[in-house]
Order: structure tokens, then sequence, then C-alpha cells
């Protein structure tokens, strides 16, 4: 399991030409092992975005402990990617397809001015922020329902999942949204974040978060929170399923 403050990075995926943590992590891996190998993550963070809780996986041949090997990556990846824990698992393991559920934090920092503590790591919001309306409406996401709402257009694929989970707290400044679901589409968690915003700040009616997941129009909910304020706190597996296949977790700020 890994963690990794995205601000830095173009996201998690490999990308020609850009610096992503999982291009790191491979570089960093076929520097402590001598092999190239493929590292597979269980979420596909936007650019700019964080993580506390990534799960990857990769093969190697290398006679290492995992725990010898987690302090070696360690010691050469950059101060903003760490490895929290290591461990063996079956071959077949794969951390996205064998995920159960993906639990997302978005933080917004919710007071003028800004915070020297929180730029790059919560979204500014200087307008007061009712959480207890942004707490109601949320409650419509819970179920299996179909966010075409939260989703762009030109997405492929279902837009069905079950939303486990959908809550809104508040401690002192930082308004805090998390949400669990058996899966998310691209920039769909941030689309629900920034609709939430609009209720919270009076623009929209906390009933009316409803309609706008009924309504399956992308153009009837808000804006798109931005990235910096996004953490993939934690993915679920089967109970009998193994942690991971030499799997590691990032810490990251996003």
């Amino acid at each position: 399991m890994a963690e990794y403050l995205g601000t830095a990075y173009a996201g998690f995926q490999r990308q020609p030409g850009k610096v992503t943590v999982q291009g790191v992590l491979e570089a960093t891996v076929e520097r402590v092992t001598g092999a190239h190998a493929a590292v597979t993550g269980a979420g596909r963070t936007d650019a700019g975005a964080h993580a506390l809780g990534q799960v990857v996986a990769f093969s190697t041949a290398s006679t290492l402990s995992a725990e010898t090997l987690r302090q070696a990556l360690n010691a050469h990846l950059p101060a903003d990617i760490r490895l929290v824990s290591v461990d063996d698992a079956p071959e077949s393991f794969h951390p996205r397809h064998d995920a159960v559920s993906r639990r997302y934090r978005y933080l917004i920092w919710n007071r003028e001015p800004a915070s020297p503590f929180w730029t790059g790591r919560a979204a500014l919001v200087r307008r007061p922020l009712d959480e207890s309306r942004m707490r109601r409406a949320a409650q419509s996401l819970v179920g299996e329902h179909d966010f075409s709402a939260f989703v762009a257009s030109a997405a492929t694929g279902s837009r069905v999942r079950r939303m486990y989970t959908a809550d809104v707290s508040r401690h002192g400044d930082l308004v805090i949204v998390e949400l669990e679901a058996n899966g998310f589409m691209r920039q769909m968690v941030r689309s629900i974040v920034g609709t939430l915003i609009m209720i919270g700040s009076g623009t929209f009616q906390d009933t009316d978060l409803g309609a706008i997941l009924w309504s399956k129009d992308r153009s009837t909910a808000g804006t798109t929170a931005p990235a910096h304020g996004l953490y993939l706190v934690d993915v679920r597996y089967p109970a009998a399923s193994p942690a991971a296949a030499t799997q590691a977790t990032l810490e990251e700020t996003e």
C-alpha cells in the first residue's frame, strides 16, 4: 500500500513525456531490483490528486524480503511517495479488478483567507458552506444508481454504480466529503463534490441533488471541483482475498 502527494505528478497512470506516480514507481523498482516490472494500481488518480491508501502490485524475481524491499524502494523514492507496506500475494491478484469498493475523501478549506498549510491539499471555498445541507443532500446518492449526471458525456461504459457511503462533516474550517462505492468513473467524485459545494453555498437546494441524479444529464449538475482536494483513502477487497501481490500503499496529499 502506498501514500503519495499528487501535486507534482500528472496523475497516477503512466503518460508519455510526463512525470506520473506509476512511472516513478516503475523506475524505482527497476533501480532496486535490476529488472523492469509493470506496476498496476487500484485507482487512476487525476493530476494533482493524492492517495492515502493506493494499492499497487508488481511481479519481481528479487530475493529480497518484502520488508527489505519496502525499505529499499522508499530509500530511492522521492519524499512525496512512500510505500507503507509491502506483502507477498498470488500472481492472480489484481489491485483494480479484485477490489470490491473504493473510498475517496475530498477536503474543502472553507475560510477567508486561504491557509498556507492546506494550499494544494484542499480546495479553497471562501463563501460559507452549510455542511448540514450538504450532508442531507448526499444521502440521495446512497444505493445503486446511474451516475451519468456526474460523468462526462463522452465517457464510455456503464455509469451504474452502487454508493455505500456518502457523508459530509466539518472539522473547524475543513469541510470533508466521504464517498465509498463499488467503483467510480473519471472525475465522478469531483463532479459530485462540485454540486455539493453549490448546495452548501445556497446556489442549489439540498433537495435538488436527487433530481440532478435522476436527470442523468451532466449539464444539470455543478462544476467539477479541483483535483488537489481529492484523496484515494481506502481500497477494499473480499475478506478471503490476500492483501496484495507484492502490494504497496502510497501516501499522497492531492
